[in-house]
């Protein structure tokens, strides 16, 4: 036997193809056509899908879990609002109770009343952070956006998380690429986390490689595909920053700086790369003693808040927004113990040449630009 024969068994060893795969292959392949067949019936005929009279932006990802879709829109909505436009925001709503009745919040609307189970984690925590622009749940997203122009009149609509859902043409395809991930194994739901193939870029108009400050050690070799489908000018790289911390009982504000006084630290999250998380927090100088990750979109319970409690002793504690807005219901008034010792982390997103990438959405600034937009496609 070679000594190359060797090295192939045992790197074949060392990463066995589990056999769930094998079982879903079929599957795969069936879903693979699913999808194929209906983009070219899209493409083919334009009465599948519905223009509405204001641009869309659509927001979304290949992939199952989190590329960054949420905050790239609050980045847009934030952008957007800045130029003086009005924009309403489009969602689903994902994980909210009653998610087949369209709910809408005009600008500014109350918050405080407000739950993860009536609106969704990431909606939730959008309508908060972006209380300026409207929020529009609808799982039927030409109604969405036809009540959206209806009722509230905006300038534009941002998607969140609608590349796949093309019955509502729109005029900007964004696409977001998690570079820690990139495309996982490369196969399509269920033997994958694929929603679609590689291809699909193709319909965007820009793609940008997210978390790209710790990218996948073979990134350079992995995305190489992205660019048969997309020039590079059309290609960004973006990463997390933190905007500060804020204590969730009270008003407190803190930068990583003053943050380091109130060590040691017990970090929590329930993302989709809880990971990510805590490695920026490394990156910061705030080294976590204690880790706990949940999965992502977790509903957090009452034995969820004991265990914190437990299990991180007298540490500080940080998370995210995103968990935050989950756990305010529970922890309820001020005076709770895990609330006194909690602090969450605000982020925003940094896009390297934000220059080149703002000059995309130009033509969406004024009433002439918008009219002169190339024709809206599923």
């Amino acid at each position: 036997m070679t000594n190359s024969t060797r090295h192939n068994e045992r790197a074949l060893f060392r990463n066995p193809e589990p056999a769930s795969q094998y079982l879903l292959t079929a599957p795969a392949i069936l879903y693979g056509l699913f999808m194929a067949g209906r983009s070219t019936l899209y493409e083919l005929i334009p009465g599948l899908s519905r223009k509405v009279e204001i641009p869309v932006i659509c927001v979304g990802n290949l992939t199952t879990g989190g590329t960054g879709k949420t905050p790239m829109v609050a980045y847009l909505a934030d952008y957007f609002r800045k130029q003086g436009l009005q924009v309403a925001i489009l969602s689903r709503g994902y994980g909210r109770r009653l998610s087949k009745q369209p709910l809408i919040l005009p600008p500014h609307s109350p918050s405080r009343h407000l739950s993860t189970r009536e609106l969704g984690d990431e909606a939730l925590m959008l309508h908060q952070q972006r209380p300026e622009a409207a929020l529009v749940l609808d799982g039927d997203r030409v109604r969405g956006a036809e009540t959206a122009i209806k009722q509230l009149g905006p300038d534009l609509i941002l998607m969140d998380d609608g590349l796949q859902h093309r019955r509502l043409r729109r005029n900007f395809n964004l696409v977001m690429i998690d570079s820690q991930k990139l495309f996982g194994n490369r196969r399509l739901l269920p033997a994958g986390s694929l929603r679609e193939s590689l291809t699909a870029i193709r319909r965007a108009d820009a793609v940008v490689l997210n978390k790209f400050d710790q990218h996948h050690p073979q990134f350079y070799r992995e995305a190489a595909e992205i660019l048969n489908h997309i020039s590079p000018a059309r290609l960004f790289c973006a990463r997390y920053n933190f905007r500060h911390f804020a204590a969730a009982a009270g008003n407190a504000i803190r930068d990583s700086a003053a943050m380091k006084k109130l060590g040691p630290f017990c970090a929590f999250s329930g993302l989709a790369n809880n990971q990510y998380f805590f490695a920026q927090l490394r990156a910061l100088g705030l080294h976590p003693e204690e880790t706990i990750s949940f999965s992502d979109h977790h509903h957090y319970q009452a034995g969820d808040l004991k265990d914190l409690l437990k299990r991180s002793a007298s540490l500080t504690l940080v998370t995210t927004a995103k968990d935050a807005v989950k756990l305010k219901a529970l922890t309820g008034r001020e005076e709770n113990p895990l609330r006194q010792r909690l602090w969450v982390a605000e982020i925003g997103l940094k896009i390297d040449n934000e220059d080149r990438f703002s000059a995309l959405f130009k033509p969406f600034l004024t009433p002439s630009g918008r009219q002169n937009l190339k024709a809206a496609r599923p």
